[in-house]
């Protein structure tokens, strides 16, 4: 082998190891698009982590690349760098990725593209990823960027300075600029630059100093540079007529410079690193590097590690003997050669081991081995590097608990949960679902059309117009429809669902849960029927309860006044001073006893009949008749507080109305306007009927205490309500005649000041 081939083996093996310890997502390909060298990151990326990318085509790895991708690949084979900030990526399993990607040749020694590096970034959830990108994009173009230097020359006798066209591209003028002496101090903005080249300049002219700086200037593009100016001075006969020389741009260089520590210090943190460890051996399989990471995840110190130990100290003869016998499997097949040795090879692995510490305990660590070979191809040792994985084994394991649960909770729910990729029109079923559709899973590949096909002949239009307003809307409403099976059995299920988008609003992805309410719908059916029924029942019961509440109010309110009445005469009756007015209070006795009777009869009666609506107890009432035995009823009161009643019906003589409810009514206000008149002026009550705008109204006004209906007017109508210090005053009267007027679809309200009266307006319609 030519010592030039040997240095292209070379390079090319560095490149790889590079490639494949690189933290971002590279791969190496050659000129048949076939995998040289790929980064973890890549294989993590497109998940590839259990396969064996080395030595298969680009092609077949990703199947679903297509042929606009593979023209490009073709043109970069040919020299050309394909750039791309953001694309989606439809990967071959329905879903997408996006991406960004720099596809670029790579060349040998000999200036020949050997084939493509591709260096991608997965920037579905983390648009960071556009950082990493650019980075390399700016390693890879210094890497690929011939310095630039131009020429100048200053004739020093005339002062006239010329430029190589380099120099006009380095200062980002046009070929019209006149370069001077003074050129150099107007591309510098910055200070130290300014003062840097302010000396050299006086330097030249005064001391005729040959120039050698570096400075700063700025473009009139805006662009910041570094310069490298190094002159020379050249003499005739002794004196200096002209001095030349080079302009660097730096920028490139300085840029990589930059990026080389950043890069060397990110290498070195993560060697350094406490939670990684990194550990490697010679191609004997002594360790002979092992990190702080190392140390704390181990319990062992480097020193007693590092030339002594091999890795077998930390790992378990089970698992050592099972990776030997998946690397003979992977590198000689199915051949049982005694002789076969690992580290021959040139193995990438990942996989989960279980490692041992100094103190006996263990945890579980994911381990990326990588083989190092010589330029020879021969083994070297290994590299590898391990991650401490037991708290995500335990949120995996905890994650599989849940969907073992999630998964009897369907089962009992009669439920599943289903995806729909809108752009693919891939969808995925829960096993469950399956159940639910009885559909075997194994028959086809799910789409959207698998699902509309068990739809209900008569609910398509309606499960079609739901969808399609869903995406639109981009908010999915319950839904409930049926479904029919192969063998022809009608189910009905709900659905609901999240829908989501993408940075452009744009939607990609339903996902939700599918619920079988067939028996429950059934169940919900006959629930509704018992609730409507029980309604009724407990309308009709509420309503018997609300006429026995009134029948009570009524019997223990209104059948008070008759017997005040009664005891109102017996005190009459006491204080007659001769027989002629014992008679006639005596009569009164006889009047009020037969209307007692009267109404106590006409109460058993309603309760007797049959409970319904207070309407339909309405009969033809004259308000003279309700008048008459009201005053009968209340002759002791009215005699004895000498009230005066003056009624006018004459626009209003009757009306239908439930008998009790009006005879209750007169009761209760004429009653209590004698109760509370005033004591300095006899009782003058005024009753008048009339029909206002179609409406008929009776008004009760008297010229009685009054009430503050600023302080009282929230409370007048209300239960148990009192505003006067009596000793009758039951706050039920009010309350029960409002009650009374209102089931009967009409309304009352009051006016009153305080010491003047009061007067009431009933609206019987």
């Amino acid at each position: 082998m030519t010592p030039i081939s040997n240095r292209i083996e070379l390079q090319e093996r560095h490149h790889q190891i590079f490639i494949e310890q690189a933290p971002t997502a590279i791969a190496m390909l050659d000129k048949n698009m076939v995998y040289l060298a790929v980064s973890k990151r890549w294989l993590k990326d497109y998940k590839l982590d259990e396969q064996d990318v080395i030595g298969r085509s680009h092609y077949d790895v990703f199947p679903e690349i297509g042929d606009d991708w593979k023209k490009d690949h073709r043109e970069c084979l040919k020299g050309a760098i394909n750039i791309c900030d953001e694309a989606p990526f439809e990967r071959a399993d329905g879903s997408i990725q996006w991406i960004y990607w720099d596809v670029r040749p790579w060349y040998n020694l000999n200036g020949e593209i050997g084939g493509l590096l591709m260096h991608t970034g997965d920037i579905t959830e983390q648009k960071e990823k556009e950082l990493e990108k650019k980075r390399f994009e700016t390693i890879l173009s210094d890497c690929s960027e011939v310095a630039r230097i131009g020429t100048w020359e200053l004739n020093l006798l005339n002062n006239e300075v010329t430029w190589s066209d380099t120099v006009y591209d380095i200062h980002e003028v046009s070929k019209d600029y006149k370069p001077h002496l003074g050129s150099t101090l107007e591309f510098c903005e910055e200070e130290e630059s300014r003062r840097i080249a302010e000396e050299a300049i006086h330097d030249l002219m005064e001391n005729s100093r040959e120039v050698d700086l570096e400075f700063e200037i700025k473009t009139p593009k805006g662009n910041i540079k570094f310069l490298k100016v190094v002159g020379k001075i050249e003499y005739v006969e002794g004196v200096a007529t002209r001095l030349f020389g080079i302009a660097q741009d730096l920028t490139s260089t300085r840029e990589s410079e930059r990026q080389l520590n950043k890069a060397y210090n990110e290498l070195d943190a993560i060697f350094s690193s406490s939670s990684i460890a990194v550990i490697s051996t010679d191609k004997d399989g002594v360790i002979n590097r092992f990190n702080s990471g190392a140390e704390h995840l181990l319990g062992y110190s480097a020193k007693e590690m590092i030339g002594i130990k091999k890795p077998e100290i930390y790992l378990f003869e089970e698992e050592l003997n099972v990776f030997k016998k998946d690397m003979q499997l992977e590198f000689k097949g199915d051949s049982n050669d005694a002789d076969f040795n690992y580290r021959n090879e040139k193995i990438f692995n990942t996989r989960q081991w279980t490692f041992k510490r100094k103190d006996g305990s263990t945890f579980p660590g994911l381990k990326s081995l990588t083989a190092i070979q010589d330029k020879d191809g021969l083994n070297d040792g290994f590299i590898a590097v391990v991650t401490d994985i037991s708290k995500i084994k335990e949120v995996k394991d905890e994650l599989r608990k849940k969907n073992e649960l999630l998964n009897f909770a369907e089962q009992i729910t009669m439920m599943g949960n289903w995806k729909w990729n809108v752009i693919t029109n891939d969808v995925k079923w829960s096993n469950n679902l399956y159940s639910i559709f009885e559909f075997d899973s194994e028959q086809s590949e799910l789409n959207y059309d698998t699902y509309f096909s068990f739809v209900h002949p008569e609910d398509k239009e309606m499960v079609t117009q739901h969808v399609e307003t869903a995406i639109k809307i981009k908010k999915f409403e319950n839904l409930v429809h049926r479904i029919m099976l192969k063998d022809g059995t009608v189910k009905t299920i709900k659905l609901m669902s999240e829908i989501f988008t993408n940075n452009i609003g744009e939607v990609i992805e339903l996902f939700g849960t599918c619920q079988d309410i067939t028996e429950s719908k059934k169940a919900e059916d006959k629930l509704i029927e018992a609730k409507q029924e029980l309604e009724i029942f407990t309308q009709k019961l509420s309503l018997q309860n609300q006429q026995l509440a009134d029948f009570t109010h009524i019997t223990s309110h209104n059948l008070r006044a008759p017997v005040a009445n009664l005891n109102s005469l017996l005190e009459i009756y006491s204080y007659a001073e001769d027989e002629e007015e014992r008679t006639d209070i005596f009569n009164k006795f006889s009047s009020v006893i037969d209307h007692l009777s009267s109404t106590l009869n006409t109460l058993i009666e309603a309760l007797k009949a049959k409970v319904g609506d207070a309407n339909e107890q309405k009969e033809q009432i004259e308000f003279n008749e309700v008048l008459e035995n009201t005053v009968q009823m209340l002759s002791g009161a009215i005699l004895k507080s000498k009230a005066v009643i003056n009624s006018d019906f004459s626009k209003l003589s009757s009306i239908s109305y439930n008998k009790i409810y009006m005879e209750s009514i007169f009761l209760n206000l004429i009653g209590n306007a004698i109760k509370y008149s005033a004591e300095d002026r006899i009782p003058h009550i005024q009753i008048k009927t009339e029909v206002r705008n179609g409406k008929n109204i009776i008004t009760f006004k008297d010229n009685g205490l009054g009430i503050d209906l600023d302080k009282h007017g929230h409370k007048l109508f209300g239960l148990n309500k009192v505003f006067h210090r009596h000793p009758d005053a039951k706050g039920v009267g009010l309350y029960l005649t409002k009650t009374q007027i209102e089931s009967m679809g009409g309304t009352i309200t009051a006016t009153s000041e305080v010491n003047v009266g009061t007067t009431f307006t009933i609206n019987f319609n």
